[in-house]
């Protein structure tokens, strides 16, 4: 009489599993996805305050050389912008591995379909096989597949934290496959070598703007270099007076504007 019944355990087994399943998910979630850049697992708020004590330290650092409150300033907006293009390179060195890593896992999702294993299992496969940053990525598609998520709803956060045209093509084109029915491994080998192609292209018209991109960068640096000379040198007037202030706001606005009209310039569309 105290027998619980096989189905009703098995039941009560897949639900505690599945609250199992939420629960790692939940603490997956919570981690800071610019933290994990740099091999950080620590939550957002201790990331916060991690970054707000680097802004701090620079700032006492500027007070204590430059003497002067707007070069102290500066160099926390500086090293704002510079912790902000940091993640931002960080995020595209992500991006760029994950979409070269997506032809490969293609791959092995059709050869693991071909050897009769269930998507699900396809899913698990990836996890153990694929290196960084696809397994993490497919660690959390195989959960929320697991967890009874459905396919779209699964690979739903793949196109926004990847928003570029191979990571949509692979999310869209799975979905609406699956939605379809028929058979998905000549789909997935096909849909391999677009992507592979498409990266390859990419990685031509990186390596042919490499020039513009180091000139633009070097640019952008030098205007601050002569500053800092100039305050180490004694001449401050653009940090001690009203029109020094005046003249050092409109250059760094104009210098901004100049950045955004030369990184637009460089941007090809592929």
């Amino acid at each position: 009489m105290g027998i619980i019944p096989k189905k009703a355990s098995e039941v009560l087994f897949s639900s505690v599993q599945r609250k199992k399943n939420r629960d790692k998910q939940s603490d997956v979630s919570n981690i800071s996805p610019d933290a994990a850049l740099f091999g950080l697992l620590v939550s957002k708020f201790v990331f916060f305050l991690l970054f707000g004590g680097i802004l701090l330290l620079v700032i006492i650092f500027g007070l204590f050389v430059f003497r002067n409150v707007i070069m102290a300033g500066l160099m926390g907006f500086g090293a704002y912008l510079g912790i902000q293009s940091l993640l931002t390179v960080k995020r595209k060195q992500n991006e760029e591995r994950f979409s070269r890593q997506l032809p490969d896992t293609l791959t092995a999702i059709a050869n693991s379909l071909k050897a009769g294993f269930s998507l699900d299992q396809a899913f698990e496969f990836v996890t153990v096989s694929m290196p960084e940053p696809t397994r993490s990525e497919f660690s959390s598609v195989h959960l929320r597949y697991r967890v009874g998520y459905t396919l779209g709803e699964s690979l739903s956060e793949l196109p926004q934290k990847y928003n570029n045209t191979e990571v949509n093509l692979f999310v869209s084109s799975l979905v609406l496959q699956n939605q379809v029915g028929g058979n998905v491994i000549p789909f997935l080998t096909e849909l391999s070598e677009i992507i592979r192609g498409r990266v390859l292209l990419k990685d031509q018209v990186a390596v042919g703007t490499t020039q513009q991109r180091s000139t633009s960068l070097i640019i952008s640096l030098l205007p601050y270099g002569l500053l800092v000379l100039m305050q180490l040198s004694g001449y401050n007037a653009l940090t001690t007076t009203f029109q020094g202030v005046l003249v050092l706001i409109l250059a760094i606005i104009m210098q901004g504007i100049g950045l955004f009209v030369i990184n637009n310039a460089m941007k090809i569309e592929i």
